[in-house]
């Protein structure tokens, strides 16, 4: 079973900041899989920030996985955190690579992908993706999770 004690974000209230991205707001628990190689995907349809030059709003869709190590990121902190866009001036690429370098501190997973699929503006869509891999990882492991990552991406498609 696993410990939640430490949570503190998930059914309680709390006062939302939409204006500050915080990395301290991603609670962690323990993976209870640790010996298995698998996927956490993370679908985040609602994905809102700003136009650092103009202040418009931007919106697109987050879609995270990881292959965990030791941790898993808690939902609602995620779901917190990146809400915590919302009125935060960045444009697409930072945006995603903050995300990606703000879980892989706190997660310190085995390998990350986080994609930002963002609408269209001024006719052109952005689509970033950031990587991270854990240092020392084998060059098989490395294509096993590359090869499962892909899998749950082309199963997710169907």
């Amino acid at each position: 079973m696993s410990d939640t004690s430490k949570l503190t974000q998930l059914g309680a209230p709390s006062a939302y900041r939409y204006d500050h991205p915080d990395a301290a707001t991603l609670e962690v628990f323990d993976n209870q899989h640790r010996t298995s190689l698998w996927v956490v995907g993370l679908d985040c349809a609602e994905f809102t920030s700003l136009c650092p030059m103009t202040g418009q709003p931007d919106f697109g869709t987050i879609v995270i996985h990881y292959v965990p190590h030791t941790l898993c990121v808690e939902s609602k902190s995620l779901k917190l955190y990146l809400g915590s866009y919302r009125n935060h001036g960045a444009f697409h690429e930072d945006c995603v690579n903050r995300i990606a370098d703000d879980l892989f501190a706190r997660l310190a997973p085995r390998y990350l992908r986080v994609f930002g699929d963002f609408r269209p503006r001024g006719g052109i869509a952005i689509r970033p993706l950031a990587l991270r891999v854990a240092g020392g990882l084998a060059d098989d492991e490395r294509a096993r999770v590359e090869a499962l990552v892909a899998d749950h991406l082309a199963a997710a498609r169907r």
